[in-house]
């Protein structure tokens, strides 16, 4: 009797050990996948608006849930339409795009998971160099074996904001 509970009580322990592993095996792997996520779509849309053929349409595609709304860092809420149509708007006035993600932190929660990271991007619209700092904050849902991003927020800081009231100052300017 005594080594039927002993063999039990192992088996249990064996199997605990097995479900703890696991499951942190599997947060690692999705954490990793979208830290490789956000990644991409970032060196994807720098390809692009340095000119390379991509419809930029079918990316976001790729990497947002069709019906989700984008906090801008300008503070507006707008449709992922509108966010792709201003996109392919401003593509051909933008030169000498870079840009460069600091401090990704990614955490996953079973199905849901976020990414926060500071965007950095220069680039010249129009002639004028914009130099951005763009704290970013993704939240994304598992959707079958990747994950969609679900809701996207952008803020800014104080130089950057001014840089795009200067822009919008210098354009009205040419009209």
């Amino acid at each position: 009797m005594k080594l039927k509970f002993v063999l039990c009580l192992l088996v249990l322990v064996s199997c605990s050990g097995r479900d703890t592993k696991e499951p942190m095996r599997s947060v690692a792997q999705d954490e990793s996948m979208i830290r490789n996520m956000v990644t991409s779509l970032n060196a994807q849309l720098a390809k692009a608006c340095n000119g390379a053929t991509i419809n930029t349409d079918s990316l976001m595609d790729a990497y947002y849930e069709p019906n989700i709304y984008y906090i801008t860092p300008w503070g507006w809420s707008e449709p992922l339409d509108s966010t792709k149509a201003r996109l392919r708007r401003a593509m051909p006035r933008i030169k000498d795009f870079e840009n460069r993600i600091e401090n990704l932190e990614v955490k996953v929660y079973g199905d849901g998971a976020y990414a926060s990271f500071i965007l950095r991007q220069s680039y010249t619209v129009d002639g004028t160099l914009l130099e951005e700092y763009l704290p970013t904050t993704l939240i994304l849902e598992r959707r079958g074996q990747g994950w969609k991003i679900v809701k996207a927020h952008r803020s800014t800081d104080y130089e950057t904001f001014q840089q795009y009231i200067a822009l919008q100052k210098k354009q009205e300017e040419l009209r």
